[in-house]
């Protein structure tokens, strides 16, 4: 049994005249007759009764060409979804993200491609960059946005967004808080608050190689997922900690000061596994990297 001859009976069964039906799809009345009489002897069930004057449906007939509609029209969604599926007009992003990555356009980015595609569903993780990696590799994550990737790229490729340099972060009532610019000299002696280095042990190492190039080693007093968290224990006089400068994360008590020396930058990437990916997802990245070209500060074209 073939779709095209589900077509042809719909149409006898919406005509109830044979010439009439297959004038309709666009085939002449003996093979439409013929078609019609093989489906029958396929089901093993008449369909139609018909003699000189007119033509009806049996009971079976009815039955079936309820169901052939229903059959023909699921065919067609299908069809239709597969299309735009094959367009990236229609599907699923599974996408994972850091706190730091709604330190950047971002937001607007996803906000925008929704926007253009409300048929492609956006399905959004918080997650640190060692998880990502495994989640991307796993087919679990689409997409990742995270900080600086150096190591663990095997099989993976990214382009790098978004570029901000850090300042550090004070209470209000700090000593620092008056100062034009700190040193990491200034730094070192100061209570540290960084994040755990599974998380971002790239970004975490490249922070920690910034003062022992300087003979340093800084005194990490907490660790803390995220910037809002970092945030609030600077407020509340726990340390001091590295933010991106014009950070978005605003709390009240805290004041930013740049760096005067060579420090790591935040790096926001793009993550996704080589060349498996579908034409949503395609759709999605080129999206958020168009966004990102015209609005962020650095952008790399998309590559493999």
């Amino acid at each position: 049994m073939e779709l095209r001859q589900l077509r042809y009976f719909v149409a006898v069964a919406e005509e109830l005249h044979f010439g009439r039906a297959a004038s309709r799809v666009h085939i002449a009345q003996p093979p439409f007759s013929q078609q019609i009489k093989g489906l029958e002897e396929e089901i093993g069930a008449r369909l139609l009764e018909r003699n000189s004057r007119k033509v009806r449906l049996t009971a079976e007939g009815q039955y079936f060409y309820d169901q052939a509609v229903s059959i023909l029209a699921q065919a067609d969604v299908a069809a239709l979804t597969v299309a735009r599926m094959a367009k990236g007009e229609f599907g699923c992003v599974n996408v994972g993200f850091m706190e730091i990555a709604m330190d950047s356009p971002l937001p607007e980015a996803i906000r925008a491609f929704r926007q253009g595609s409300p048929d492609v569903s956006v399905q959004i993780s918080q997650l640190g960059a060692s998880a990502q990696l495994a989640n991307i590799r796993s087919g679990k994550l689409d997409v990742g946005f995270s900080t600086v990737f150096l190591h663990g790229m095997d099989g993976l490729a990214s382009i790098r967004l978004f570029s901000k340099k850090h300042a550090i972060a004070v209470p209000d009532d700090h000593k620092f808080a008056s100062e034009k610019s700190l040193s990491l000299e200034d730094i070192a002696p100061e209570k540290l608050i960084l994040f755990p280095r599974s998380g971002q042990p790239d970004l975490y190492d490249s922070i920690i190689k910034a003062f022992s190039e300087k003979g340093l080693v800084p005194i990490i007093s907490q660790e803390v997922a995220g910037l809002s968290g970092a945030a609030a224990l600077i407020a509340s006089g726990m340390g001091i900690t590295f933010l991106p400068d014009n950070s978005r994360v605003f709390r009240k008590g805290i004041t930013l000061i740049p760096i005067r020396d060579e420090f790591p930058t935040m790096d926001l990437f793009m993550v996704w596994k080589r060349g498996d990916y579908s034409n949503t997802n395609k759709g999605f990245m080129e999206s958020v990297a168009g966004y990102f070209s015209k609005y962020a500060l650095f952008f790399d074209e998309i590559s493999e």
